[in-house]
């Protein structure tokens, strides 16, 4: 037999191996069941009650808990939470892309809030005092770097700039 005959025969064997092994470890991975965990989460039923430690007990056996008539009121979060003595308040709403805002507060009972709709905005906001409010408010706006400083004792500042549907800017201060 030629060589290269003997050789296009071995490479025709080595091809139809390799094809024979490829399905045969398809099948046998095929034939392995999935598993996987449910995407849902159990729901307790209506009315079930669930074992709840108490703070106050000290026998180390859980009481039954079950749903009280008496709902109590919900706990504040720190955003709506007011200022307690001398608390600092820094608050930030913003919507678009690419905008920055820095709130530096010393002092006591300063606040501080701005927003932004719009696209690569930038503000920053120094209080250095006590008691010191501003409010920002940038609407519609682009490109836009707003800057405000409050020493001790300065006035409230609340401004508005807005971009208008004929392209003016408005400074509502």
């Amino acid at each position: 037999m030629p060589l290269a005959l003997t050789l296009g025969l071995t490479r025709a064997i080595r091809r139809i191996a390799t094809a024979s092994a490829s399905v045969a470890i398809c099948a046998a991975l095929a034939s392995v069941p999935a598993r996987a965990e449910s995407a849902y989460v159990a729901q307790a039923a209506i009315g079930a009650s669930v074992p709840v430690q108490a703070f106050g007990s000290t026998n180390g056996a859980a009481t039954p808990f079950a749903r009280s008539p008496a709902i109590p009121a919900p706990m504040a979060t720190p955003e709506m939470a007011a200022a307690r003595g001398s608390g600092q308040v820094a608050q930030t709403l913003q919507i678009g892309n690419n905008n920055h805002v820095a709130h530096l507060q010393t002092g006591t009972g300063n606040q501080s809030t701005a927003g932004i709709i719009g696209n690569m905005n930038q503000v920053g906001v120094l209080q250095s005092g006590n008691n010191l409010h501003s409010n920002i408010v940038l609407l519609g706006t682009q490109g836009l770097n707003v800057g405000v400083i409050q020493p001790q004792g300065s006035i409230p500042v609340n401004m508005l700039i807005a971009r208008l549907p004929n392209g003016g800017l408005l400074i509502k201060r």
